[in-house]
Order: C-alpha cells, then structure tokens, then sequence
C-alpha cells in the first residue's frame, strides 16, 4: 500500500526532479550547479501552487480578523459545553469551520511531498559522491567544515536555517505570533531532520529558501509578477546566448531549446490571447462546471490509459518473450502494471489535485490544454508514428532510421498540432462541448479495445512460451565469423579508447596472457588523429585517405558518405579484389548514426554486416545466473518503459532530444554503465562460439567493440563483473576503472587466440588489436609539459594521452615471445598492414587510387592531428570538419617526446 501512494504521488514529483537535474548536468558538466538548477526548476513549477496558498492563507487570516471581535466575546461570556455550542452556531453563522483553518498551513503542506522527492533522489544520488562545488569538499557527505573535538560542525545546515528564518520573518511581517511560530519551527524542524544529510540536499534546501527569499521580497513590489517576469526574460536572455553561440549540441536541439528560450518573451502575448479565448470562445467552459470537469477528466483518462497500457502493451506485444522473466519479473504483464501506475500518478492524481486549486477560469484553461494535450498525443502516436527499427529490453533502438526531427513530415506535425490548437481553442465548448466529449470518449474506447487485444495476446504468447519453450532454445549460439583452416584469415579488432599504457601491467599481472600472445608485436610510439571515435576511426578504417586532413581536402563529398567509404573499404577491397569473404560487426558511426546502422551494406552482397553489441545479454546471463543480480534491466525498464510512451506521444521534433541516447535523461548513471559494459563484455566472452572453422575461403572480419571505453571495477584475478569487488588485482592501475575493462578484454580476447590455437588456425590467421584514440588520463610514457598538455586538450591531465591509441599486430606465421617495437606509427597504418602479402596493389574502390603497403614515407616528415573536441556526429549535410587553426598539431617521430608536438594547420604552412 505504501509503495502505490509512494508511486502514486511521490514518484512524478521525484522524476521531474530526476530530468531538471540530468538535463542540468549535461549543459553545465557540473553536479552543483544541476543541484541548484533542480531548485530553481521546483521554485517555478510551484510558483503558481504558492501564489493559491497566499490567497488561501490570506483569506484565512481576514475571516479570522474578521470573526475574532465575536470569538473573544464568546470566551468571556460563555464556558464549557455551552461555549461549545455558541462557538458553533456562530461559525455556521459566518459560514465557516474550523477545520478551515488548515488553509493557512497550506503553503508548508505543499512543500512535504516535493522535498520527499528531493530527498529520495539527492540523498542516494552516486553521482555526489566525491563530487567538489565550492567550499563543500564532498556533496555526498555532510559538509564538516570543522570540527569541535569529535563533534563535526555542518556550516550549510545552519546557514539553511538563518535563510530560512530571514525569508519567515519578511513574509510574516505584521502577521500574528501564532502564524510566525508555525515559520520558525518548521526552519528548526528541517534543521534537525537535515543537520547530517549529505550536502547536495542540504545545498538544494538551501536554494530553495533562498529563492523563498527572493520571492517574498518580489511580494513586497507594487507590481510583483511584473517584476519578476522582467527577472526571468533577463534569465532567459542568457541561457539564449549561451545555448546560441557557446554549447556544442546538433543544431535541431539547439534550435528546440531556442524556441522554449523565445516563448518566454511571447509569454503576455500569449497569456493575452487566453484572456480573450476565455472571455469568448471558452466562455461557456467557464459557465458550465460539469462540462468543463467532464472535459478536464476524459482526457486525463485518455493520457493514463494511452501512455500506462496502449502503447506499453503494444510494445510488448509485438516481442512478448523478450519481455519475459526479466528480473523479478517472470510475466511481461507486471511491466504493464507498474507503468500503468505510474501513469496514474502523472495523468490523474497530480493533474486532478492541480486543477482543483484553481478557479473556473483556470480550470477552464486546463480543460482546454488537457484536451490539446490528450488529442495531440493520439495523433502523434498513430499518425506520425514513424519507424525506428527494432528495440532492445531497455528500450535502446538498436539500428535506427533518423529521427527526422528536421524534416517534411516533422514540420506537417507541428502544422497539423497548430491547427489542433486552433480548433479547440475556436470550438471546445460549442453545442455544450457534447462534439469533443463524444470525441474523447470515442477515442477513450478505442484505446481501451486495442490494450485489450494488446494485453490478450501476451497473456497467449507467455503462456506458450512457459508451456513449450525450454531455456537451451534461447541460450543457443550461431558462429557469425567463419574462419578458414586452409587459408588466410585476416581480423581487425576496433578496441574503442584502447590505451597502450596499460599492457605492460596487463602481461605483468597475467603471465599467462604474455604466452598466449605469441608473435604478437605492439606498437607503443603510436597516435591516433583525432581524441573521438567520429574523427579518429575513419583513418583506423580506411587509411590514409580518410584523416581528418585529408577528407577536408576533399571537399565535393560529403562527410557522412567518406565516413561510410572508409568503413566499406577493407571489406570491399578483400571481397573483389582477393576473393575474400568478408563480415563486419557492428561498424562505428555507420551513417553517422550512434547505433549501428547495417544499411551501408546493403549494395554489397559479398559483404556480410551484424550487429552484435547488446545482442547476447540475455544468453550471458543464461549461462551465468549467478550474475544475473547484477543485471539493472529491471529497473532501467520499470523506469523507461512511461518515458518510452512520452516519446511516442511527443512531436517529432522532440523525440531525439526526449530519447537522448537511449538514456531517456536518466541520472542512473551506475546502472547505464553496468548495462553497456555487459552489451560489449557478453560479445567478448562469447568470441569462441561466436566464431568457426568451417571458410572454405580465406576471410576478413572486423569487430569494433567498446568494452575498452567503459569504466568498470572487475573482480580479479578473473576480472568478472562481481556486485562488490573485494580484490582488483596487484597492479599499479588497480583502482582505475578503465584498466578493469582493458583487463578484462585482453583475457577474453586471449581466450579467443587460444580456441584458434586448438583448431589449429592461428598461424594462419593475421590479427590486429587497435584502438580510435587514448584515454583521458595522463600517461607517464610522456615528457612532463603541462603547459602543452593544456594547449593540446585544454586539461593538462588528459593532454597528449587522448591521442595515444592502442596497436597490437600478429602477422602469418608469426611466432616467439611478445615484441615491443617504437617505430613511428598511426592508426591509418592498420590497413597497408593488413593488406600487405594478400593483395600485391590494393586499390581504393571509391578513389582509384592505389593503397600504399609501405607507408613509412607518408609519416617522413610527420603527420598532422586535430584536437576538435566536437565528438557527435553533428556534420550529416556538411563536407567538410569545422576545425579551427589552432586545433591542428603537427606530430612526428617520438610522440612522447614534445618538441616533436607543434601546433600549426595544414592548410597554412607558413604558421
């Protein structure tokens, strides 16, 4: 029981705290500044909550002014029973109860469940723990600015208070004792309660009385609202700018943010417009209660049971197992439950208590905005519904189509809510408002029959599924990569943010993994060109031809279609030019889409794409149940699942920014990780049986896999995901996550050679483990200069290590002990390596040019890099990298070293 009511009122208010803070943090990088900015999202939110308890409370405190001349005359002449009932007679008298007097504690009453929700979220955030703002050392703990003996002195806690009894004491001004006593315990009651709290809640509660501060002190204006609208354009004005010219974001969310920035300034207009809408059009919305009641309730009802049931149990009717015996969850149909309860809480319970606070005017407005709202959803979910490919259990797509925000059928969308809106603001309540009633309830049944037919065809495919369907169906493996015996196997492994610096603690703690790289020779005087997989891969891919520099220079193609040439070029080139066969698993940025898109493949029949990342969790965790308790699907679904149906029910134009990678805005941040470190961990895990003896021909495969960008603690010495890691090895990177997640990829990796080894295919097989770009920490292999690291990535502990990438090379028949070779190398060298003793003059088949096998001479005099931080793909229509001069370095010969670093452009050599 109290798990509903929590859901039922808590948890909105707790997810909208969640979102203000996540969307926050990704504008300001910083967890502080996201603590504040969820206080100033909770002071605006109840801004107009507030402004119905002071009318409340002021109309509570005239009848009492009023009434009190008559109460004091009754004390005096009357006592006991008899007082009693003269007391009463005189307040139905007055029309008035006693129990009237609770409106006066309104404005407390309102903040209980808002900082409930604050405090379920701040105090159990990971994300504060560690996290430095100001003087505040940890906003995970208690802030402890000093001591007194053993006992810690909490400077916030107090300061919080004083704010706060500032705040009481301006507000109550000529009040009587009885309404300032009622302040000033509370301010000493959230004291106590908040004395050892961690300081990211402390530091929120404290905003919140200090914009408590502010808004009082607007009270005492002659024209408030006005005076505080004119703060919040000046707000807006800034946050415009900033958002305009400084942050780095694709230009259609820079463009929506920029719309909501623009209609704050249209706000009288609008509110202008209402006025006269409810003084015409929606007057006898204002006349009539029970239609517009009717009205307001239908489409909450529509909402609660589209975004609880419909569209959730369409989802999961379309794949019912796949949704089966997730975590607690042995039945697809508790999913729906949850989320249908929670869609209560959103759609009825907090609409229906906001509405009742208003008058009729408002209330009209709302039933006017509830319905725009309710039908607007309807035809976003049905008409403009698009197709974004298949999905995964946490509601990730796994091979997209664009989000078409910036397009034909986004922009008819707009145009077809806007006359929408144009026709309920004209017609909602003509002939008695019976046309939208009717229509709201038609639409009310329809949705109601097709969750009906949704909810009984999961109830027959799980009852199927749990009468005919055995475990080993699910579990079963299918090789994707077939090897020759007989001839040449050529593999290329993507390791994304792979960094060199940790192989030699890597061989040191597992002895074991030096022998099974035999013949192996690694690379460590190697660098990638640029610190992002966007423009470090593309040369990784496609050599040469496809570095930054040289896919500026040419200019007449467009960015996305090079990125996708280098992609193709090692596959197309073994596959006609050698008679190869040819897979590729899960290419990065295909089409510059963040989830591989396998379309690219499409023209090429001898050309075998998959997707494999995300795709054998479940299989994983069918062969190691006990992990399974790791497993945070439950949870990320539970979560997602009502976001899900929000992002069905938005605009076109909303919807990237509303799924946001797949996070759906969500501060889980622990949970995420452990998700994508598990989509890329299974691949690698799962390596032998994905791969087989079986080519009748020589192969190329490539697999780009991201386990290596993760930040993950492993158990060791196995270096398995563990709920609580008590031993992370003996090496000196212990304690570094990303060394975790390297570890665990190199043994998984060394238990694939060692399964070629048995079949006997190693010496004929070519293997190369390489990486994008280095990792963001700073590497002791460099020189000490902090002044370049600075210059080259802006954080001199990052510096030149963000582009020292990973190169591992076993040639055929390579044999002996692990070398270690510093010449000069870049990750465009990969494909003459790989071609060099297959294909005698390999040709680009986009360029016609011949591919180099001897590259030596290209990196003669050195090569040129970019330190453009921009890493999402945000040039789809451009030709050409906005790359600024002093965002080109020259690097050559030891890149450890730093007079070989200079920074100067290609394009102007007189630098």
């Amino acid at each position: 029981m109290l798990s509903l009511l929590y859901t039922l009122v808590i948890y909105p208010l707790y997810i909208i705290i969640e979102c203000i803070f996540t969307v926050s943090r990704k504008i300001t990088s910083d967890n502080g500044l996201s603590v504040i900015s969820v206080s100033i999202g909770i002071t605006l939110m109840c801004l107009p909550l507030y402004a119905v308890a002071e009318k409340w409370q002021e109309t509570q405190r005239n009848i009492e002014k009023k009434l009190s001349s008559g109460i004091e005359r009754i004390k005096k002449a009357f006592k006991g029973d008899e007082q009693y009932m003269i007391m009463s007679t005189f307040y139905k008298e007055n029309h008035y109860h006693p129990l009237m007097a609770l409106r006066s504690s309104f404005g407390l009453l309102i903040q209980i469940p808002f900082f409930m929700a604050a405090y379920g979220f701040l105090s159990k955030l990971e994300l504060l723990n560690g996290s430095r703002f100001l003087f505040i050392r940890d906003m995970g703990q208690p802030d402890a600015m000093f001591s007194i003996g053993k006992f810690s002195i909490n400077i916030l806690p107090i300061a919080m208070t004083l704010i706060n009894i500032i705040a009481g004491a301006i507000y109550t001004k000529g009040f009587k004792f009885k309404d300032k006593l009622q302040i000033y315990a509370m301010a000493l009651v959230f004291l106590v309660i908040l004395y050892n709290s961690p300081s990211g809640l402390v530091l929120y509660w404290t905003m919140n009385n200090i914009f408590s501060l502010i808004k009082n002190i607007f009270y005492k204006f002659k024209k408030p609202l006005k005076s505080f609208y004119i703060l919040c354009c000046i707000v807006t004005l800034i946050v415009f700018i900033y958002i305009l010219f400084f942050y780095h974001t694709k230009t259609a969310n820079r463009l929506i943010a920029s719309i909501f920035c623009i209609a704050v300034f249209f706000i009288p207009i609008v509110v202008n417009i209402m006025n006269r809408a409810l003084d015409s059009t929606l007057k006898l919305g204002i006349q009539n209660k029970k239609l517009r009641h009717s009205i307001y309730l239908l489409s909450c009802i529509v909402l609660f049971i589209l975004s609880g049931i419909t569209i959730p149990s369409a989802l999961i009717s379309s794949s019912p197992i796949e949704f089966s015996n997730i975590g607690s969850n042995s039945s697809p149909l508790i999913l729906i439950i949850n989320c249908a309860v929670q869609s209560l809480g959103f759609f009825i319970f907090w609409p229906i208590c906001i509405y009742l606070l208003f008058g009729r005017k408002t209330q009209t407005f709302l039933s006017a905005l509830m319905t725009f709202i309710a039908i607007g959803s309807i035809l976003n979910t049905f008409i403009f519904m698009l197709s974004y490919g298949d999905i995964s259990q946490t509601l990730a797509f796994l091979n997209p189509a664009s989000f078409k925000t910036m397009s034909f059928i986004s922009f008819l969308n707009i145009a077809a809510l806007i006359i929408l809106a144009s026709i309920i603001t004209l017609f909602l309540f003509t002939l008695k408002g019976k046309f939208f009633s009717s229509l709201l309830s038609i639409i009310l049944l329809a949705i109601i029959s097709i969750s009906i037919v949704n909810i009984f065809l999961i109830s027959r495919e799980y009852k199927r599924f749990t009468t005919t369907t055995s475990a080993s169906d699910i579990t079963e493996v299918k090789p994707l990569f077939h090897l020759s015996k007989n001839s040449k196997n050529v593999v290329l492994f993507m390791l994304d943010k792979a960094q060199t610096q940790y192989i030699n603690e890597i061989l040191k703690e597992d002895p074991n993994l030096y022998n099974t790289l035999e013949g192996f020779k690694c690379y460590p005087n190697v660098i990638s060109f640029n610190g992002h997989t966007l423009m470090g891969s593309p040369g990784l891919y496609g050599g040469y031809e496809y570095t930054p520099e040289q896919m500026n220079i040419r200019s007449d193609e467009k960015l996305v279609d090079k990125h996708n040439q280098a992609l193709l070029l090692l596959p197309r080139v073994f596959t006609e030019q050698a008679d190869f066969t040819a897979v590729s698993a899960d290419p990065s940025w295909s089409n510059y889409n963040v989830f591989t898109d396998l379309s690219i493949f499409n023209d090429y029949d001898k050309i075998q794409g998959y997707q494999t990342i995300g795709c054998y969790n479940e299989v994983w965790f069918r062969k190691h149940p006990e992990s399974r308790q790791y497993d945070t699907t439950e949870t990320i679904l539970n979560r997602n699942l009502l976001f899900f149906s929000i992002f069905r029910e938005s605009p076109i134009l909303l919807r990237e920014l509303l799924y946001n990678h797949s996070s759906y805005w969500s501060s889980d941040e622990v949970g995420k990780n452990f998700r994508t470190m598990m989509d890329n961990y299974a691949v690698l895990d799962l390596l032998p049986e994905l791969t087989s003896v079986d080519g009748e021909k020589s192969s190329y495969t490539v697999i780009a896999n991201e386990l290596t960008h993760e930040k993950y603690l492993f158990q060791a010495p196995d270096y398995t995901p563990e709920e609580q890691v008590t031993d992370r090895g003996t090496s000196k990177f212990k304690d570094d996550p990303s060394y975790h997640t390297q570890m665990a990829a190199m043994k998984m990796l060394g238990n694939w050679i060692n399964y070629l080894k048995e079949k006997g295919i190693y010496d004929n097989t070519r293997i190369v483990f390489v990486s994008d770009h280095g990792g963001a920490n700073r590497e002791d292999c460099f020189d000490s200069n902090e002044e370049l690291d600075k210059a080259v990535s802006g954080n001199q502990y990052e510096g030149r290590a963000h582009y020292h990438c990973l190169l591992m090379v076993k040639d055929f028949n390579s044999l002996g002990k692990l070398e270690f070779d510093n010449t000069f190398m870049t990750n465009a060298d990969v494909p003459s390596i790989l071609l060099k003793g297959v294909i005698e003059h390999p040709v680009n088949p986009f360029t016609n040019k011949e591919i180099p096998l001897d590259t030596s001479v290209i990196k003669k005099d050195g090569v040129y890099i970019t330190t453009c931080d921009v890493h999402q793909a945000g040039w789809n229509g451009s030709n050409t990298f906005s790359i600024k001069e002093n965002e080109w370095w020259h690097v050559k010969d030891n890149i450890f070293d730093s007079k070989n670093w200079t920074q100067k452009s290609p394009f102007n050599q007189d630098n």
